[in-house]
């Protein structure tokens, strides 16, 4: 690796450390408690850039857990554009947009019940952050997502690309 790839993953890294230090979470009891972005840094890394390069939708879900959700994503438009129209709606689902429905699921895959005690053990040492900070943080950071739902640029959910941490260039 030269000393520019170097520069560029450590710069990356230190972003998604920086990001992820910054996510917290609420107990019940109105407690909050903020992830450890250097202790969860690897797998927040995997989530967020494995993303980028893509085979197929139907493994979807173990792009996310493998890959990463950037190239779910990129796999997913490239599945509707080889089938050639859009999916079909589950009833109930018909507001949502294809795009917005792939990452209700991405979301939904995060989705836990989890009690404050189990919440502060895995922020404290577990190297994986919560499902929400997880599902937020990773959305935040995927420019698509906000563009899908309709954000207004500059808001949480689609923050400026200098707010941003990309693992892989190009997207």
């Amino acid at each position: 690796m030269d000393s520019t790839s170097k520069t560029g993953f450590t710069d990356m890294a230190q972003c998604v450390v920086t990001q992820y230090s910054t996510q917290c979470c609420p107990e019940k009891t109105g407690n909050v408690h903020c992830c450890n972005g250097a202790t969860t840094q690897g797998e927040n890394i995997a989530d967020l850039g494995g993303t980028s390069s893509s085979v197929f939708f139907i493994h979807f879900i173990l792009l996310i857990e493998i890959d990463g959700q950037q190239a779910a994503y990129n796999a997913y438009q490239d599945y509707v554009k080889e089938l050639g129209h859009e999916e079909m709606r589950l009833p109930g689902l018909e507001q949502y947009t294809p795009n917005q429905i792939f990452w209700i699921t991405y979301g939904y895959s995060w989705c836990m019940k989890q009690n404050d005690q189990n919440l502060v053990n895995q922020l404290l040492t577990n190297p994986h952050a919560p499902g929400s900070c997880r599902t937020n943080q990773v959305m935040q950071d995927i420019p698509s997502f906000g563009k899908d739902f309709g954000c207004k640029p500059g808001s949480p959910m689609y923050p400026p690309p200098d707010q941003r941490c990309k693992v892989w260039v190009g997207y």
